[in-house]
């Protein structure tokens, strides 16, 4: 565009509006002749000697009196000053534990007021932290431990037991601490013993081990399933946090608030929006409900939000439309992924949310925890927004899909998807079989299945192994759950194939109804001539429709197709067989 052609737009449009459109925040753009797409070409902010631990030090020194966090729960505050205070010292006294660089520290505990000084503290020091479920069974914990052999444990009053036997039967030597606000276990050391430092002339002069590091060391552990299947521990590196905004229109004023413990990516990505920003922070320990959310929008008046598809499902079940718009006037943006989001859930929230129409709203963002940050992002006002896609990219992100063979597809092709990322991805923590397999000449192997549309959005269909075959047709369960969960009196569902001789498999459904009227009164006949009178025959649900307390789930929360058809089978050999 010319400048004297620009001119005459600005001068109809405010700067906001001109700024997204010579730099779209998100965007799809296709070369047909390497069947590849990619996002906008952004500068990084930071380069790649700077780390979480130098960035976060400066934004707090900067804000000392501001207010960063507030616990719900237990009432505290902390200020920035009061932050960084407590994590110097938490810092000085890890190293004198004899904690040094790259070593692994566990947080296997709930949202608590210093999770937050553990992780900056452990930005200063190099040493990354690994957060487990703090709901994890022996099991579990073990099958961790082993891999991130932790130098020191960090958990709650009501699992440390869990973690002292893993701790001893691995021997691991580990010292363990308790993390809760106001509760302690006798003989065991409390974080609050080492948030106090005696002063030093040398504080000033002090050097953290952060400032020796680069960009591209480990800034984080998350625990994840991985592109190849078996729970791993994914490496995120202090650039790729740095220079990509999950959020995109955070500002130092604004309020973020997510239910996710930092086992969870999207928990680490609102602590570290918050802490790189200086903006407040809304932190519990409570569990999620309907009535609790909306009740700490409207007290905190927070503007950003990031959750699960399931959290906006119970929500659009709990009040009233009207109720809900009322409660979320100052969300500015509500960042939803973790699993497909079902297109019924986006209408709704979008409708909910179409007074806000200068601002982003509710957004559903396709990512993964490989990435450190988001691939795609379907919102409005800044971004575009297709309903039931995955969005358009962000920047600096190149995709292909690919088929069995490694062919790139061109659009509306359905394939594996493949994503490049200029941020050095170090892979899984002591398993380089199975990074060697997701990281195939620097491009990410996900595991998941889609396809880009001819407008460029992105589509994500299911994960590779989910997908069967029925009769020759290759079967994608979450488009015959998003049909089914548009069905009154359904909480949930779970599309998975029963193994069939003949027709290779028989598709076959889950459900878990909700406790009203509409949900009491569903019949399996119901669900099954909605499936038919709503998609074609090759969807049709032949394997049968089966009533379920709950869906079986991973950790992360993905439903586990493999024991949903375990329980089936046992209520087939039991006589419980409903079938349409």
């Amino acid at each position: 565009m010319h400048f004297s052609a620009l001119q005459s737009v600005v001068g109809e449009l405010n700067i906001e509006t001109v700024t997204v459109m010579l730099h779209p925040l998100t965007a799809t753009y296709y070369d047909p002749d390497r069947k590849i797409w990619s996002g906008p070409q952004r500068k990084d902010v930071y380069n790649e000697n700077i780390t979480l631990g130098e960035v976060i030090y400066a934004t707090l020194s900067k804000h000392p009196q501001k207010i960063i966090q507030i616990h719900d729960v237990s009432g505290v505050k902390l200020t920035c000053a009061e932050l960084l205070h407590k994590a110097k010292a938490l810092a000085r006294n890890l190293l004198k534990l004899d904690l040094k660089v790259g070593d692994v520290i566990v947080l296997y505990a709930s949202n608590w007021t210093h999770s937050t000084t553990l992780m900056l503290a452990s930005f200063l020091c190099g040493t990354p932290v690994n957060a487990l479920c703090p709901a994890f069974d022996k099991e579990n914990v073990a099958l961790i431990y082993k891999i991130t052999r932790p130098k020191l444990i960090f958990c709650d009053a009501a699992n440390y037991q869990i973690a002292q036997e893993v701790n001893r039967e691995l021997n691991l030597d580990a010292v363990v601490f308790i993390m809760n606000d106001n509760e302690g276990v006798k003989g065991l050391g409390h974080i609050k013993d080492l948030l106090n430092a005696k002063g030093s002339r040398d504080e000033q002069y002090f050097r953290y081990p952060c400032y020796d590091l680069k960009g591209d060391d480990t800034a984080i552990i998350i625990c994840s399933s991985g592109t190849t299947g078996t729970p791993k521990g994914v490496r995120c590196s202090h650039r790729a946090f740095l220079n990509q905004n999950v959020f995109l229109t955070l500002k130092t004023d604004s309020v973020i608030c997510s239910f996710s413990t930092l086992y969870w990516i999207s928990g680490a990505f609102a602590l570290i929006s918050s802490l790189t920003t200086a903006c407040l922070r809304v932190v519990t320990s409570q569990a999620y409900s309907p009535e609790y959310f909306l009740d700490l929008v409207r007290r905190y008046k927070i503007t950003h939000f990031l959750g699960g598809g399931n959290f906006m499902a119970e929500l659009i079940m709990y009040a009233k439309e009207e109720v809900i718009q009322k409660s979320l006037e100052s969300i500015d943006t509500m960042l939803i992924g973790g699993a497909k989001v079902l297109q019924a859930v986006q209408e709704k929230m979008n409708s909910i949310l179409a007074c806000n129409s200068q601002r982003p709203g509710f957004c559903v963002a396709y990512g993964m925890s490989e990435l450190s940050g988001m691939l795609s992002i379907s919102g409005g006002h800044v971004m575009e927004r297709l309903e039931g896609s995955e969005g358009k990219l962000v920047a600096n992100k190149q995709v292909r899909i690919i088929d069995k063979l490694g062919r790139n597809l061109g659009p509306n092709e359905h394939g594996e998807i493949c994503i490049l990322t200029p941020y050095t991805w170090s892979g899984y923590y002591q398993n380089p079989e199975a990074t060697s397999k997701a990281l195939r000449s620097n491009w990410l192997h996900t595991g998941d299945i889609g396809y880009f549309n001819d407008e460029g959005f992105l589509h994500v269909c299911a994960r590779d192994n989910d997908v069967f075959k029925s009769r020759n047709f290759q079967i994608y369960p979450q488009l015959i759950e998003e049909v089914i969960c548009r069905i009154p009196g359904i909480a949930e569902c779970c599309v998975f194939g029963i193994p069939d001789f003949v027709a290779s498999h028989l598709t076959a459904c889950a459900v878990v109804r909700t406790q009203n009227a509409d949900g009491l009164k569903l019949t399996t006949k119901e669900i099954d001539q909605h499936v038919k009178a709503n998609m074609g025959s090759m969807y049709h649900l032949s394997g049968g429709v089966y009533f379920v307390e709950a869906i079986p789930k991973t950790g992360s929360g993905k439903a586990q197709r493999r024991k949903v058809l375990d329980l089936v089978m046992k209520i087939k050999k039991e006589g419980g067989e409903e079938k349409p």
